[in-house]
């Protein structure tokens, strides 16, 4: 009844799985305790029947009715403050990787700009040596010309410029770590995921791993990223080593169970809405996630 009524009332569904565990479990007593005390209160009715002690049962009835209905409404209300949480939490992610990407592009910019400016000098040296025919000349000359181009070099994981943002963060924080990470990509420059969503994918995913392998002796740190994309189809397949204890219920491990565990649940309702599906393995000394989203388009 408190159900229906809360559904009436506010037009929501109260998200059991927003919860922690252990909320639900106080939850799931309260209109326990409150069956077992209308029951009590209507054996002491059928001991004592009369018009006074049945009138301030069906009060007190309506008091646990009520009592229930406002606990419902408050687990609603916090249910909504720790999705609005996570939402904003994905939200500055997102405003990291394209920070870190336009960053890249300015950087990346005005070294080119620097390098074209000076290398008419530079050429104009190399072209005067060969003249000369100083073969040491050429060679110096070269060799700075060298060191200025690879001042503009970078790691370049993908055409995509999110992913790709999103793969410099995490590649640098597993090497941080002592994480001996590959990588893996094949996806177009564009395709139609939301720049948000790839973020709470790829970054949870990962950040997953990188948390799981810090578990483990540095010798055996490791995770083997790899996603593709194919007529349709985005793959995205993560390998990482942890510690042999089996996780057979895919529960987090860590003590914030409520913040950590919201993770991979954010990840399984962006996988749901492209059409796909989350899937986790946990090998003893090894933990593979892969997760498939379908129907997604090549963008121009």
């Amino acid at each position: 009844m408190v159900e229906v009524f809360c559904r009436i009332k506010k037009g929501k569904v109260l998200r059991i799985s927003a919860m922690p565990r252990e909320v639900f479990y106080i939850l799931a007593l309260i209109p326990l305790a409150s069956l077992v005390g209308c029951f009590l209160l209507i054996e002491v009715v059928q001991e004592q029947l009369s018009a006074r002690t049945g009138v301030l049962c069906i009060c007190i009835i309506f008091t646990i009715i009520l009592t229930d209905y406002m606990v419902f409404l408050m687990m609603e209300n916090y249910t909504d403050m720790a999705e609005k949480r996570h939402e904003e939490e994905m939200l500055l992610s997102e405003i990291s990787y394209q920070d870190e990407y336009y960053k890249d592009m300015e950087r990346y910019q005005e070294e080119i700009q620097n390098i074209k400016h000076d290398m008419k000098n530079r050429l104009s040296t190399l072209y005067d040596a060969a003249g000369e025919g100083d073969s040491s000349m050429m060679m110096a000359a070269l060799e700075e010309m060298l060191d200025e181009i690879s001042l503009a070099e970078d790691i370049i994981y993908s055409a995509n410029p999110v992913l790709n943002s999103i793969l410099k963060i995490k590649v640098a924080k597993a090497k941080e770590n002592g994480i001996d990470i590959r990588v893996h990509v094949f996806i177009p420059q564009k395709v139609s995921v939301e720049i948000g969503d790839m973020g709470v994918l790829y970054g949870n995913l990962l950040d997953n791993a990188i948390e799981a392998c810090c578990q483990v002796v540095q010798e055996k740190r490791f995770i083997e990223f790899e996603t593709k994309y194919q007529e349709g189809n985005l793959f995205v397949l993560i390998k990482n080593s942890k510690t042999g204890k089996e996780n057979k219920e895919m529960t987090t491990t860590k003590k914030d169970k409520r913040k950590h565990g919201r993770g991979v649940r954010a990840v399984q309702r962006v996988a749901e809405k492209y059409g796909g599906n989350l899937i986790l393995k946990d090998r003893g000394d090894m933990f593979e996630a892969k997760l498939l989203l379908t129907g997604i388009g090549r963008l121009e």
